[in-house]
């Protein structure tokens, strides 16, 4: 299937960037700000200032109050979802399409002038605390956060996209405050509209609104990332569950690689397709029953900055060698391309058929215009995406596995019950 975004671009004179894409299917539209301001602008030693930052946009702004912002949204039938990654902030307001107006209104209120109200910091910053002592209690969570810790050595990422208990605790609004005034500006904001829109009325709308916004204080800071380890690593962290977590992994790509395709064909073949697709899944958990729950990835965290590459396994204490073993084991072969043609064209076909999902609502086909932007991907990218799949061989996928994969030199994590050595 061929597609085709009926695509408007424009650069304001701030830096904003404004991308529209026409959909006249259904009624509805999607009004997206992307603000380049994630985890990687967190100061060193305040990790989770960003996610705080975050969840305190729409508590409050010059022109509306927090319980304002709700009921103005729920009476247009609408939806607003605010996130923070490595890598940026979004704010997402999902209605009909005669919202824009209220939905840009609502953008510009909390890009631009939130107040971040002294009350509503308190609440969200005990939230997060919450949120972070919940997660100590997860064995799951605990092997990635140890993971990261070792792979990201030396830069943000190395910790919690929310923060450490300790960091979060000593987080003031003032700090809210700075960070918002020093990381949120137009030139690295990207505001993306899909739906039942006029290009030209959207042109208008955001002109009038954002075309002065400036932010002369805008202090982004670059970002120097860790190289892939040269040792195999390993931590094991007791904690008293039934299940034990294996994380075994190193640093990854990002999105801009030569052989991300390679890799993503790689991926399915090995271990992140469903049922009986991939070989990981397939062999520990359904053959040799030795997994609750399996997987493998090197390119679903390829961003701006590289991701992982992350192989997981829950599984029985006494299972920990035979499944360690046998993770490597599955890594090695496809290294060595012992995988079938059967194989490699179930992976192909996979990821061309569901390739259709990434463009099912407004918001998604907001999501590929934004990492088209960033990523230079080209707005013919899914059209050329099935033949570009289609193509990777088979030399291909072991030539990008032997360049990406080392599991010789691994961090391996494991969190549960058992012997730390």
């Amino acid at each position: 299937m061929a597609y085709k975004f009926n695509l408007r671009t424009r650069r304001l004179d701030n830096g904003l960037t404004l991308l529209v894409s026409e959909n006249r299917r259904l009624p509805l539209l999607s009004l997206n700000a992307f603000v380049l301001a994630g985890a990687d602008q967190n100061p060193a030693e305040k990790p989770g200032l960003a996610e705080l930052t975050c969840r305190l946009l729409d508590e409050g702004s010059v022109s509306f109050t927090a319980d304002q912002i709700s009921a103005m949204i729920e009476s247009e039938g609408g939806s607003l979802s605010i996130a923070s990654t490595k890598e940026l902030t979004s704010l997402c307001f999902h209605g009909r399409a005669q919202s824009l107006s209220l939905g840009l209104d609502f953008l510009y209120e909390m890009l631009v002038q939130p107040t971040f109200p002294g009350p509503s910091f308190d609440l969200e910053r005990e939230k997060l605390l919450t949120d972070l002592k919940a997660l100590e209690d997860e064995p799951q969570a605990v092997a990635g956060k140890i993971f990261n810790r070792h792979i990201y050595r030396g830069c943000p990422f190395q910790h919690p996209l929310s923060g450490r208990v300790e960091s979060v605790r000593e987080l003031h609004r003032e700090d809210v405050a700075a960070f918002h005034q020093a990381k949120y500006g137009p030139r690295n904001t990207f505001l993306v509209v899909a739906g039942d829109v006029e290009a030209d009325r959207v042109e208008e709308a955001v002109g009038s609104r954002f075309d002065q916004w400036r932010n002369p204080g805008l202090g982004l800071v670059p970002l120097t990332l860790p190289q892939r380890q040269v040792a195999p690593e390993f931590e094991h962290f007791e904690m008293d569950s039934e299940q034990l977590q294996i994380v075994l992994g190193h640093l990854g790509i990002t999105r801009n690689d030569p052989d991300f395709h390679a890799l993503q064909v790689l991926d399915i073949i090995l271990g992140s397709g469903p049922g009986f697709t991939s070989r990981i899944p397939r062999v520990l958990r359904d053959q040799l029953g030795l997994a609750y729950l399996t997987y493998s990835s090197i390119t679903h965290s390829a961003g701006i900055y590289p991701g992982s590459f992350v192989a997981f396994i829950s599984t029985s204490p006494r299972n920990r060698s035979c499944a360690l073993e046998r993770i490597v084991a599955e890594i090695e072969s496809i290294r060595a391309g012992e995988f079938s043609d059967e194989e490699l064209e179930t992976a192909r076909s996979f990821l061309t058929g569901n390739f259709v999902f990434d463009f099912e609502s407004n918001y998604n086909v907001a999501r590929f215009l934004l990492s088209s932007e960033l990523h230079q991907l080209g707005v013919d990218y899914p059209k050329l995406y099935p033949d570009i799949i289609r193509s990777v061989t088979r030399e291909d996928v072991v030539q990008a596995a032997d360049r990406h994969l080392d599991p010789a030199k691994c961090t391996t994590v494991i969190v549960g019950p058992g012997q730390s050595t």
